[in-house]
């Protein structure tokens, strides 16, 4: 570990509180949607302080490593990712079909969460050894091997939000990387085509999330039911919400998943547009604080870490805010540092560590 006194007037404390502010509006609301204090138990509130506690040790354990060590051993990382995902599809459990989980008792791990913050440093190495030459068919191909095979085996579990968030990484790194815009365009562009041309090999189940996002009420009763029952949760908070634990739709058990996919909607109805509109702000000044980190990084392996990171949680954020209100299709995604679970917060920690870990060796330490 390679840590000094000096370089904590380059600690970002700003970001830190900000983290630390969505973790406890996340607990908050954990607490609310799983009625740990009306009649519910209480184990999922206990849970995430457990999981917010232990990310917050990994994220300073992050810290104080130095980051150009992560570049040194990102082919290690990557391929005991990889190592990880053969042996989930292999020996995991199978939870909302997906088979994407390894089970310990009744807890599980996603390998495919840790596997984002291995390709944003796999990545970021690669980007900054081909010197500004990102667009050269050699590099691109480079980077396209790296990223099929994890892609390949998280969309076989099959992960669909999963793979959306690593492509968003990928894009936005390749952005910030200085990908040309013809090819990115060109790139999206193809990507809307194969979400078509793949649409009959998808599992039922993705292809009914698909169809009730264009018209959920089609099927009421089922397969547009989630989505119906999160946008009237997020339409009843109004402008000042029903108050804590006092949701309607939360309360009464009509919200699917209201802990963990549709935590946004428990907040909605409960925080209201105002609580709704300040856990946005919180996102953009954690994006905000992160681009400025990104921009007065030492190196371009450290800025394009930063910048995986920011494509990462707030594509998420974006998604899962979007899919409880029917601008997104429904997927399995988290909302960062709210959501319950343990996977998706130690993802999220880290991968703050790591921006935190760029902010403060920005300058050359001199002892």
């Amino acid at each position: 570990m390679s840590f000094n006194r000096k370089m904590l007037k380059n600690f970002d404390f700003g970001l830190l509180f900000n983290i630390l502010l969505l973790s406890i509006i996340g607990i908050i609301t954990v607490s609310s949607a799983t009625q740990a204090f009306s009649g519910g138990s209480n184990r999922n509130f206990v849970l995430q302080i457990v999981w917010t506690l232990l990310g917050l040790g990994l994220l300073i354990i992050t810290v104080a490593i130095d980051y150009s060590a992560f570049k040194t051993y990102s082919k290690f990382i990557y391929v005991a990712n990889i190592i990880m995902l053969v042996a989930v599809i292999v020996m995991g459990k199978v939870t909302n079909g997906a088979n994407s989980w390894f089970g310990i008792g009744t807890l599980g791990i996603q390998p495919s969460e840790f596997m984002k913050i291995s390709l944003i440093i796999l990545f970021a190495k690669k980007i900054e050894e081909f010197e500004d030459n990102v667009n050269s068919f050699k590099n691109l191909g480079i980077l396209f091997l790296y990223a099929v095979l994890p892609l390949g085996m998280i969309a076989y579990q099959p992960d669909l939000g999963t793979t959306m968030v690593m492509l968003a990484i990928i894009i936005g790194m390749l952005f910030m990387g200085g990908l040309d815009l013809r090819v990115l365009i060109g790139g999206l562009l193809s990507g809307a085509a194969a979400i078509f041309a793949v649409f009959p090999f998808l599992e039922p189940y993705q292809q009914n999330r698909l169809k009730v996002f264009i018209d959920p009420a089609s099927d009421p009763l089922k397969n547009g039911y989630n989505l119906l029952q999160s946008k009237i949760a997020v339409g009843s908070g109004q402008l000042f919400g029903m108050g804590l634990g006092k949701g309607l739709q939360s309360e009464g058990k009509f919200l699917p998943v209201a802990y963990s996919d549709f935590i946004f909607s428990v907040l909605g109805e409960e925080f209201g547009f105002v609580g709704s509109v300040i856990l946005i702000l919180l996102y953009a000044s954690m994006a905000f604080r992160c681009l400025k980190i990104a921009r007065i990084a030492k190196d371009k392996f450290g800025s394009m870490v930063v910048a995986g990171v920011v494509s990462m949680l707030i594509f998420q954020m974006f998604q899962n805010i979007g899919m409880t209100i029917g601008l997104m299709p429904i997927t399995g995604i988290t909302l960062p540092f709210v959501s319950y679970g343990g996977s998706s917060m130690f993802t999220s920690m880290v991968a703050i560590g790591l921006v935190l870990n760029v902010g403060i060796r920005r300058h050359k330490i001199n002892f």
